[in-house]
Formats: C-alpha cells, sequence, structure tokens
C-alpha cells in the first residue's frame, strides 16, 4: 500500500480554481462567471488559472468530470439499500443543492444552458444527465422488483418524471421554497410510498 502524496502547491491551486468555479457555475450558471471572477477571489493572476485550464471549456470539461466522479462514489455508497433508502438518497441530492443558498444542482445549471455551452462541455453534460437518469432507472426497477415502488407507466417513463420532477423542482424551489418538499412528497405518493409509512 502507498502512502498518498501531500498536495503540490501546483495541485493545490488547481483544486482551488475548481472549487471556487463550481460555487461561481452553480450560483450564476457556466456563462455567468469570467476567469477573472475565480483571480480576483483567489488572489492569482489570470495566467494561473490559464495555466491549469488554457480554456474555459476545460475547466468546464473537468468540473463536469468531477461532478461525475462524485455521483459514482454516492451512487456506489447506495448500492445496497433497498430502492425507498436509494430513492430518499437521489432526493438528498437536491436537498444539499437547495440549502446551500438555494444552488441549482450540476445537471439543472448545464440543462438550462445547454445550447450556449461549447460541444465538448456539451458532451460531458449529455454524459452526467444520462448518469441521472440511469440511477433514477435503476431506483425504479429496483422498486418495482423488490415490491416497494410502482412504476407510473413503464419503468424508463418513470424515471424520467422522477428525475425531471425534481430537477424542475428545485430551480422553481429558488421563488417558490415549499415546492420542493410539495413535489417529493407527490412523487413519493405517485410511487406508492404511502406518508407517514
Amino acid at each position: 500500500m502507498t502512502t498518498p502524496q501531500p498536495l503540490t502547491a501546483r495541485d493545490d491551486t488547481r483544486s482551488k480554481i475548481l472549487d471556487l468555479a463550481e460555487l461561481l457555475w452553480l450560483g450564476r450558471g457556466f456563462n455567468g462567471f469570467s476567469y477573472q471572477h475565480i483571480s480576483r477571489e483567489l488572489g492569482v493572476k489570470n495566467a494561473a488559472i490559464h495555466y491549469h485550464f488554457p480554456h474555459k471549456v476545460d475547466l468546464g470539461v473537468e468540473l463536469v468530470r468531477r461532478y461525475r466522479r462524485r455521483l459514482a462514489r454516492y451512487i456506489e455508497a447506495s448500492a445496497k439499500l433497498d430502492a425507498r433508502a436509494q430513492l430518499e438518497r437521489f432526493f438528498a441530492l437536491s436537498d444539499a443543492y437547495f440549502l446551500n443558498e438555494q444552488q441549482i444542482c450540476p445537471s439543472g445549471s448545464l440543462s438550462a444552458e445547454f445550447h450556449t455551452l461549447p460541444d465538448e462541455l456539451k458532451a460531458e453534460a449529455a454524459l452526467f444527465v444520462g448518469d441521472m437518469r440511469a440511477w433514477a432507472l435503476a431506483i425504479v426497477r429496483q422498486g418495482r422488483e423488490e415490491g416497494s415502488l410502482i412504476a407510473i407507466g413503464r419503468d424508463e417513463e418513470t424515471a424520467d418524471i422522477l428525475y425531471a420532477g425534481l430537477q424542475g423542482a428545485l430551480q422553481l424551489a429558488r421563488m417558490a421554497p415549499d415546492l420542493l418538499e410539495h413535489v417529493k412528497s407527490a412523487l413519493r405518493v405517485q410511487l406508492g410510498i404511502t406518508p407517514g409509512v
């Protein structure tokens, strides 16, 4: 077993750039921030950001890949749970973004700006949304097999209703904060989960 190496100053700068870019993206959208926002906040020159990410699309692609890695770990950590517990973890992702200054989740932000994104970023965005849809479908199928969830039509349709309903609720909850809880409650009922059970 190898001992993890400490971060170098270069790695640390790269990580700080990614962390700040993520906050800016989820608060303003990809088109709502520039390298100048990052350099000013971090106290570095734009050249330092360009060293790690020559173009903004490079930064965006790396952020989406990072989201995908995080999501894969989150799904893997949920793998042994029953479908209802996984559904609650699916809901918890939206809660986490909403409770963090009413951020839009990555797939919601990517979808809202999709037509204005560079092609390389569109490709990564499509993969990320595909990952989310695949997890929703896996939850629905497992729930049907366990008898713990009821499909609203075909499994794929039910999964898409689940995912799209939650995405829309998260965006609209910025203007109507109670909407996210209402939509989650309605989705539970549609999936056959009796309130309080």
